[in-house]
């Protein structure tokens, strides 16, 4: 698929030029619009953030390079910009990325919530003398309390979409004349703000898929993968700062019986209602991650093995006086865990999960349903 990111006018130059060359200059090309110096150097930094844009920058990163890029172009636009909003943000909204002369203006760099509810570009200026209740004065919102830091007139705004719904965006040019948006036109930022979106699709599809990629699709815990290399961050902290760490090994016992005697489904459910169940118990240092089928893997930083045994005493009194409650069933699951601390009880992860399986302790109760 090709983006065409240039405005209509700058293709038609473009175009133009082209025809003259393959006609040997003998054929008169269409009338183009002369371009300004202006309006050429943000072309050209178009030109440039096709080629730059692709290298491995983060979302964040690739926005901020963006506004980086797009500010020497031209010497009026004084700040550029970028953030984000969901239906449940608060009424102000922080920048995600911010770059320009008129950065340090003001110290409080919230634009309102409503702004974000625009569909197409849309511009102001500063009037002061309009009142502070106008609606011309949105996107001024940061001075409006120092109205003199103020050093921009104009500001155009490009609203940015997702195809989530709940999720807006808004890139804001500012400049330091009333006549330059009118003037150089609207084409050339809808186009940065086309690049934009770009980005900030692209870097939402990247996030989803690492996600994915780190859990469990049934359980929601971490991967066998991800959950090891949490173990091997959290012993790096621990070599550090010298801080207690330990390993929580669960089993639910018997679970075929389970799966035979109600089927998959049941069974897959289940699984899904004791990860849920467990990670209420974690604190959010903790985290859990899937090893097997029907075992599971908690790695507890700044936990000592006092503390990783009260956790795992709470794990089984829950699941013993609280049965798993799927569809008409209540049923009651039969768990064994074991605890070992990093030091003690072992270093690498295969010693302390050994240790953990050679030391567990049974709720002692059967899997059993009460309708």
């Amino acid at each position: 698929m090709k983006f065409n990111l240039f405005p209509s006018w700058a293709q038609r130059a473009v175009d133009s030029e082209q025809l003259v060359e393959s006609t040997g200059g003998n054929q008169a090309a269409p009338a183009a619009p002369a371009l300004n110096d202006e309006q050429l150097a943000l072309v050209g930094v178009l030109h440039q953030l096709l080629q730059t844009l692709p290298q491995a920058y983060s979302g964040r990163e690739s926005v901020k390079r963006l506004c980086q890029m797009i500010l020497p172009a031209s010497s009026h636009i004084r700040l550029v910009w970028v953030g984000f909003c969901q239906d449940d943000s608060g009424a102000a909204i922080k920048p995600a990325a911010i770059v320009g002369k008129a950065l340090n203006e003001s110290s409080h760099w919230h634009l309102a919530k409503d702004c974000f509810d625009y569909v197409a570009p849309f511009a102001q200026i500063a009037d002061w003398e309009a009142g502070h209740d106008s609606d011309f004065h949105a996107l001024f919102a940061p001075w409006q309390a120092h109205p003199e830091r103020c050093s921009v007139k104009a500001a155009l705004a490009i609203p940015l979409r997702s195809e989530k719904a709940r999720m807006h965006g808004m890139m804001v040019f500012y400049a330091d004349s009333q006549d330059y948006f009118s003037e150089t036109g609207f084409a050339s930022f809808q186009a940065f703000g086309h690049v934009c979106e770009v980005i900030w699709k692209q870097s939402n599809l990247s996030h989803l898929l690492t996600r994915q990629a780190q859990l469990d699709s049934l359980t929601g815990l971490l991967t066998r993968r991800r959950i090891v290399h949490v173990y091997e961050e959290a012993v790096a902290v621990t070599a550090t700062d010298e801080s207690p760490l330990s390993i929580l090994y669960c089993q639910l016992d018997d679970f075929h019986k389970i799966n035979d005697l109600y089927g998959w489904a049941v069974a897959d459910n289940i699984l899904a209602a004791f990860a849920k169940d467990t990670g209420a118990q974690l604190r959010k240092t903790d985290s859990g991650g899937r090893w097997n089928a029907t075992e599971f893997l908690y790695v507890l930083p700044a936990t000592d093995t006092v503390d990783a045994d009260n956790l795992a005493e709470t794990f089984l009194g829950h699941f013993k006086h609280h049965p798993v409650n799927i569809e008409n069933w209540s049923i009651r699951l039969a768990l064994s865990v074991g605890v070992a601390t990093y030091g003690a009880d072992g270093r690498g992860l295969d010693e302390l999960i050994h240790y953990a399986t050679q030391h567990l302790r049974s709720s002692s109760t059967a899997a059993e349903d009460e309708l």
